[in-house]
């Protein structure tokens, strides 16, 4: 009454507010019939005259409910005076991009039964409505809206390809809740409208979120440790080709290495940078660090030296562990290759941490163009290894083997839940080299490795040898054909796991046993002991089936990142849900009903390339600053080996060579962040909106440097 709209206008602003929600997407186009009897002489006349509207809907998140509801009328009213203009020429006229798998213009159909119901007598017969079943959907979905004593019935009609009834049952849910506050809230900004109702949302708050457990929070990673060594001192600790050492060993040179770095005056969250190749020096010199009561930041000795350079400036740590290599630097450097390291005294020195000092600081890949340091404390680390000790190793002592460059924070339950479980670490020398030898090792147990190295392993073997009982895989995107090969080479009582978390979250915070009837999309799990996981757009829940930004509570977040305050506030917030904080992860997630989460990609710009985490702007900042180069564009596409690969096209002003332009970046980024193809072009394609057009890029991938490098119009 208030707007002067109809029935019809509310259920298609409602509708549109709801799919709006589902699919991210602030233009909605939904489809009705009309029909078309506009002459008073067509009353009477038999014959078809329906023709269908397409209902065009901006519902920005900016806008009320009250305006778009009137945006949403003035539509309507004008489809309504232009309602004989035929379908299929409106279909020929837009120019739309056909798909013969869908409809040209809508997927969605909104039909709101609303003719005069005139009863029907025959003698003898009674004649009631009834809903017409086994009818193949003509769409996507089919909303039909009618009218009964009681008040409106929704009837639904989908593809059962695309949909499952629950998913259904929860949309209409979610329909009827935005019914619900359309008819409630006119000053109500939509971005602020939240689908689920009260019954939903203690669901997805507490029973989906129900994680407490005691775990040792008064206790550091070196607590742990040493307690381990009192009961297995002999136990072997680390090994390393044909090296190794014992668990008393490995704590005596810690220990001699710690009194060094305190003679320094490494004390409580110090940081200690680490240059070290993989080496059973680099597990003592991490472990020597931690008992010193510092932090240890790990930087590849392959990294370019301005990356390096800038680490260590950003850091600023009280002292360089090396491994037989040199650096030029005013920062104290101790050299693990020194056997005068490994000297002094040898018992444990005291302890000066507490849970709330910092264990490590690992650095990522940033949007500024510069990498960022995630800096995570000791109950947190402590967390992560009660969960992976409970989850993945059962409290056992099992051997795992650390494929991982220490410097990503993949690396981290390698280097620290098997010693604290009686356990050992078997250091790969490289990630790639010998995996199926060592999954078929003897020794190891537990095998944690990106999927697409698990894809590349299991291309090369013919079978799996028992002695594995643990894979935990993460970092990427787990697919059904990774777990097709891997069940078709395992013992059937491998376990094989998918994890999901980002390095804010110490690890993971979400886990999912993949068990053997997983027949469609892998979900990366429920929140692990002390994480909470919500799924939201803005500060508001998502609900069940509907896609949102992943945010994370608990026990394992990161204290902040380094020296950079304003992208701490503005990824670390207040839990508008519950006490602490929240960390918003930037990756685009769904409930499903069961309480597991299914991973939908990234929000931003950010990608992982074979488990390292890449943001794209941060390549291209390096790529403009070329002196070269006018402008460039870095997209992300699946190569020929089906793994995801960085694709760049640059534009300039004279031809440039690929060598040059790898040299050049090869200064200032790792070789993982160097693109993988690249292209000339002579002007990066954008949409009407600015945005960059990635299909109008050309293929490149598999061409000679001269085909693809040579400059081209899209």
């Amino acid at each position: 009454k208030k707007t002067g709209a109809t029935e019809y206008m509310v259920f298609l602003s409602a509708l549109m507010i709801t799919l709006s929600k589902y699919s991210r997407q602030e233009d909605i186009v939904i489809g009705s019939p009309i029909s078309g009897r506009t002459h008073r002489d067509t009353e009477n006349m038999l014959g078809m005259f329906v023709n269908t509207l397409a209902m065009r809907g901006r519902p920005e998140g900016k806008k009320t409910v009250g305006k778009f509801l009137q945006e949403v009328k003035d539509i309507c009213l004008k489809a309504y005076e232009n309602q004989e203009y035929p379908f299929e020429e409106l279909v020929e006229a837009v120019k739309v991009r056909r798909d013969i798998s869908r409809n040209p213009l809508f997927d969605v159909m909104l039909v709101l039964q609303n003719n005069e119901t005139i009863p029907l007598k025959l003698k003898g017969l009674e004649i009631t409505d009834g809903v017409p079943f086994g009818e193949s959907a003509k769409f996507d979905l089919d909303i039909s809206v009618a009218r009964d004593e009681e008040g409106y019935v929704v009837y639904n009609k989908y593809c059962t390809d695309l949909f499952k009834a629950e998913t259904i049952q929860w949309l209409n849910r979610h329909y009827k809740e935005a019914l619900k506050q359309l008819t409630n809230q006119l000053e109500t900004k939509l971005e602020d409208i939240c689908l689920t109702d009260e019954a939903e949302s203690k669901k997805l708050i507490h029973a989906f979120n129900d994680t407490a457990a005691d775990y040792p929070k008064d206790k550091t990673v070196i607590d742990l440790f040493e307690e381990q060594i009192e009961k297995t001192p002999d136990t072997t600790a680390v090994i390393y080709e044909d090296e190794q050492l014992s668990y008393r060993e490995l704590n005596e040179k810690a220990n001699q290495l710690a009194y060094k770095l305190r003679e320094i005056g490494v004390q409580p969250d110090d940081f200690v940078a680490m240059l070290t190749e993989r080496s059973l020096e680099m597990i003592i010199g991490i472990y020597g660090i931690l008992k010193a009561g510092g932090a240890y930041v790990p930087m590849d000795p392959s990294y370019p030296k301005e990356r390096i350079r800038y680490m260590l400036t950003d850091c600023a740590p009280k002292a360089i562990l090396t491994y037989g290599s040199e650096i030029d630097t005013d920062i104290p450097v101790i050299d693990l290759a020194d056997s005068e390291v490994w000297t002094g005294a040898s018992e444990n020195p005291e302890h000066v941490n507490k849970p709330n000092d910092l264990a490590y600081c690992i650095y990522t890949s940033g949007t500024t163009g510069r990498p960022k340091g995630v800096m995570i404390e000791h109950h947190s680390l402590t967390n992560h290894l009660y969960v992976s000790s409970e989850v993945f190793y059962h409290n056992a002592p099992l051997t795992t083997a650390m494929f991982t460059n220490y410097c990503f924070d993949f690396s981290v339950p390698s280097i620290f839940v098997s010693l604290v479980n009686g356990g050992s670490i078997l250091l790969i020398k490289k990630e790639e080299e010998a995996f199926i030898d060592v999954i078929n090792s003897p020794q190891v147990n537990v095998i944690k490795a990106t999927p697409s190295v698990l894809r590349v392993a299991l291309d090369c073997a013919e079978n799996i040898e028992r002695k594995v009982t643990t894979i935990i895989s993460g970092g990427e995107t787990f697919t059904k054909d990774i777990l097709d090969h891997a069940r078709a080479l395992m013992p059937p009582d491998v376990e094989i796991f998918n994890e999901y978390g980002p390095t804010e979250a110490t690890v993971f915070c979400t886990a999912h046993k993949i068990e053997q009837t997983e027949t469609s999309r892998i979900p990366i799990g429920k929140p692990i002991y002390n994480a909470k996981v919500y799924i939201c757009s803005g500060t508001k829940l998502c609900g069940i089936g509907m896609p949102g930004e992943l945010c994370i509570a608990g026990e394992g977040l990161a204290r902040a990142y380094l020296n950079q305050p304003e992208l701490t506030a503005e990824k670390f917030i207040d839990n508008p849900f519950g006490e602490g904080r929240m960390y918003r992860s930037g990756d685009l997630a769904r409930w499903l009903p069961d309480g597991n989460i299914e991973y939908l990609g990234r929000i931003d710009e950010q990608v992982k390339i074979r488990g390292f985490r890449v943001e794209i702007k941060e390549i291209e900042k390096a790529i403009r600053s070329i002196e070269e180069v006018k402008d460039c564009a870095v997209i992300v596409r699946t190569d020929a080996n089906g793994e995801k690969a960085t694709y760049a096209y640059l534009v300039s002003d004279q031809e440039i060579s690929v060598t040059e332009i790898r040299d050049t970046l090869g200064q200032t980024l790792p070789d993982y962040m160097i693109p993988s193809y690249m292209a000339q072009i002579k002007q990066i394609p954008v949409t009407r909106n600015g945005k960059l057009d990635k299909r109008a890029l050309p293929e490149i991938e598999g061409k000679s440097e001269r085909e693809y490098i040579a400059p081209r119009n899209p």
